[in-house]
């Protein structure tokens, strides 16, 4: 796991080390400053000790010369005798050890001849410095450290008569001491070389003059001084020399450059100076750390600003993902500052963000909200869609729990909304459904929801009611409600509407169930004719399961050619002549064996497969037609039975018009039969349908006529030849007083309406023999012959028919 640290902990760590390395830099430099500068201080000290050693010296020797030099009374020396000379030299002698501290004394000529010597023995360094003076005429001074540390001078004194003579002394170097201590104010000894090969300080000893009182004082300082300390170290640095609660600097020089084994060593007292360095040393010290610790205070501060800053930032941003931009603002209020930051213009970019994010979200929301309407509601008519349904569905049926009562879904379809679209347009059927729409509002009651499913059916969801009573009472205002016409742009249309309806009493029911339940429901209340109400039942799960089975087989039957035709002959009734046939649907199922009419048509009514079997239909008797003429039956028609649906298809005359182009001009050989049940779909679009198709050469017939509730007046208008006379009236007709008025009363207005008539249902001789005094021109049925399946027919009619007429039908 990381660890975490603060950012202003990293700041304020890394500038406390910065601090600490730039303190400890910058002391640093300052003591090597301070000691740099006390070493210079000891070095100038030591140069100035040289230099005032050096001025004094050479004072003092100029003085020595000129005092020497300025004995002109010895210039008179020239031709006097030796003891002559040491007379006059004593008699100065006193005098110059009095006045000019002049210890012993030596008088040479030229020649180098003694004159005159203090000392029985003349030194030999003596007899050296003559010489130099003799060669070089020039003064020669040196200082010797035998038993004692002496100046000696060697001075040429030139004579009356142009000779010279060189005069030496010696003298005390305590003048010399006495004037380097006033000038450097430090203490003085002299010093010697033990002759050691080791130079090194242990190596030197203490040498006169010395006053006595300060000999013990300057052995105990020189026993403290290092015993190995390099005399060369000591003549170039000098050295610090600590004792108890005092510092010395020593300083030695050599008393002669040439010979270096005797040496002054000058003892500054330093204490001061050394406390004084000590103190600005510490000063520095605690300067340096009083300012680290002022400076890591004030970043301190600093930083905790910044950190409770960025905290505070930190601490806001969570605000925007929780979409609480108001509390985000309230916290970074922004504090007027002198000075702008980097952390200020973070902030104000938090504060832009915060505001377009806001600015965002309302915009998001906004489109969320049209979205969810466009998602949840018909944009037509402005009432919730299928997505909404769903919603309020998983939320409405679990609060059966703690409800009394029944949920209901309400599954509404407007028979034939279709011919209001097909005759009008789509614009005037979108009008038509608003206006559905707003009448179906009214019908609402408290805690009622009604959206439209789509296309022109609407569900209801009714709050929870007492019984299924209350239900079906609400379907049948609905109904009483569009039993009066809907009116759209000044037209006033007819609609009938079916319900289909389902209940949930446990809250475990599933919504999409109910849904599917209610659509179920409404499509039996179509079967049964529309315009109803109907409460759904398992029976109907089980006739949509037997339904969608069949569609299935359906589908099969036709890829597998399953399907054929059975044709029932239609005869002149008067001559017996044989004029065509009426094509019946039969299926062979591969296992069922023969599926009856009755059972599969009324299920696929209404669906696509329907509109398939139609149009096979149609192909199929084009091909019966072929092979009929081609075995020489040219006067025969075929008369296929067209459905509702295909007579709203669009694609029928376009599908005829292939059939033409493929088989030839048969078009007068093939009998269109519509029942009037499919011409009160949309008796305006049929009657369309049927003039282009008559231009086209077919005929129509009305099949089962007087079994419908069709309008005479339509029927005046309709392209039809041929009116088909109802099974049940035929065989009623013999018995029934009235079948036989209706019988004898269609054949008499149909006649007079130029049309023919065909009787159904011909059972026996009687019938036949009636139905031609009625003047019924063609029969069919059982008594002339049953439906003939294809495979059978040309072998039947080969037995049949002769010369065109049916045999078997006796003498009428």
């Amino acid at each position: 796991m990381r660890v975490f640290i603060s950012l202003p902990w990293k700041i304020l760590g890394l500038l406390a080390i910065g601090l600490v390395f730039g303190s400890t830099l910058l002391t640093y430099s300052w003591l090597e400053k301070l000691d740099e500068d006390f070493a210079k201080q000891q070095e100038y000290l030591l140069n100035k000790d040289g230099q005032q050693y050096q001025l004094i010296t050479d004072m003092l020797l100029n003085r020595m010369e000129t005092r020497l030099e300025s004995l002109v009374r010895f210039r008179s020396l020239d031709g006097q005798s030796k003891q002559e000379v040491a007379k006059l030299v004593e008699e100065e002698i006193e005098h110059l050890q009095m006045n000019w501290q002049v210890g012993d004394l030596w008088l040479f000529r030229q020649s180098g001849q003694l004159l005159y010597s203090t000392t029985p023995k003349v030194p030999g360094h003596i007899l050296r410095d003559r010489q130099k003076v003799v060669d070089t005429q020039m003064s020669v001074a040196s200082i010797r450290c035998d038993q004692l540390c002496e100046l000696y001078v060697s001075v040429p004194i030139l004579l009356e008569q142009q000779s010279w003579a060189v005069l030496s002394s010696s003298g005390s170097l305590l003048e010399t001491l006495a004037y380097l201590n006033q000038a450097t104010g430090a203490d003085l000894a002299l010093l010697k070389d033990s002759g050691s090969a080791e130079r090194v300080f242990r190596n030197l000893r203490l040498q006169e003059p010395l006053a006595s009182s300060k000999r013990s004082k300057l052995a105990y300082i020189l026993s403290q001084v290092p015993e190995t300390l390099p005399l060369d170290d000591m003549l170039t640095d000098g050295a610090r020399l600590t004792l108890e609660d005092s510092m010395l600097l020593l300083n030695l020089l050599p008393l002669q450059q040439e010979q270096q084994d005797a040496y002054l060593l000058l003892m500054h007292d330093i204490t001061e100076f050394s406390r004084a360095h000590k103190t600005y040393q510490k000063r520095a010290l605690w300067i340096a750390a009083l300012v680290f610790v002022l400076l890591l205070g004030l970043s301190f501060a600093l930083t905790r600003s910044f950190r409770r800053r960025l905290v505070s930032l930190a601490g806001s941003l969570p605000l925007l993902a929780q979409k609480r931009y108001g509390d985000f603002h309230a916290a970074q209020s922004r504090q007027p500052r002198m000075v702008s930051d980097e952390l200020e213009v973070l902030q104000e970019s938090a504060l832009s963000l915060g505001a377009e994010l806001e600015r965002l979200d309302k915009q998001v929301e906004s489109y969320t909200k049209e979205l969810e309407n466009i998602a949840m509601y018909d944009k037509l008519t402005g009432l919730p869609n299928r997505n909404k349904l769903a919603f309020y569905l998983a939320e409405a049926v679990p609060k059966l729990a703690g409800q009394h009562g029944i949920l209901s879904v309400l599954f509404l379809d407007f028979d034939n909304f279709r011919k209001i679209n097909d005759s009008h347009g789509h614009s005037l059927g979108d009008d038509f459904l608003v206006c559905v729409a707003q009448e179906l509002s009214l019908c609402l009651e408290q805690g009622d929801f009604l959206c439209r499913f789509g296309g022109d059916e609407f569900i209801l969801v009714l709050a929870p009611r007492k019984d299924e009573r209350q239900i079906l009472k609400v379907a049948e205002a609905i109904q009483r409600r569009f039993c009066h016409p809907v009116r759209v742009r000044n037209l006033s249309f007819h609609v009938s509407v079916s319900i289909g309806i389902s209940v949930a009493h446990e809250p475990d029911a599933v919504p999409e169930e109910l849904i599917r339940q209610a659509d179920m429901a409404m499509y039996h209340a179509k079967d049964q004719g529309g315009n109803r109400p109907c409460l759904y039942n398992e029976q109907m799960y089980r006739a949509l399961t037997r339904r969608t089975q069949l569609e299935e087989e359906v589908r099969d039957a036709l890829n597998y050619d399953e399907f054929s035709f059975a044709l029932q002959p239609q005869i002149e009734i008067l001559s017996g002549r044989l004029v065509g046939f009426e094509a019946l649907l039969r299926w062979i199922h591969p296992k069922k064996g023969f599926v009856p009419p009755d059972e599969f048509i009324p299920l696929l009514e209404h669906t696509e497969s329907m509109l398939r079997i139609g149009y096979w239909g149609l192909r199929r008797a084009f091909l019966i037609l072929q092979r009929l003429r081609e075995n020489g039956l040219v006067d025969c028609k075929i008369a296929v039975n067209l459905s509702a649906e295909q007579m709203l298809d669009s694609r029928l005359a376009p599908y005829l018009q292939e059939l033409l182009e493929e088989f030839g001009p048969y078009a007068q050989w093939i009998e269109f039969e519509l029942t009037e049940r499919t011409l009160v779909m949309d008796i305006d679009h049929c009657l369309r349908v049927m003039h282009s198709l008559r231009k086209l050469g077919f005929s129509f017939s009305i099949d089962d006529f007087g079994t419908g509730y069709s309008s005479l007046s339509y029927l005046k208008k309709m392209p039809v030849e041929v009116i088909k006379i109802d099974r049940s009236f035929v065989a009623g007709m013999l018995d029934n007083h009235a079948d036989y008025q209706i019988v004898s009363s269609t054949i008499a207005m149909v006649h007079n309406l130029g049309m023919q008539v065909v009787a159904e249902g011909v059972e026996n001789k009687e019938q036949l023999r009636c139905l031609n005094e009625l003047d019924c021109e063609i029969g069919q049925g059982y008594h002339i012959s049953r439906p003939i399946m294809e495979s059978d027919l040309f072998q039947m009619l080969s037995s049949k028919v002769q010369d065109g007429i049916w045999k078997g039908l006796g003498h009428l």
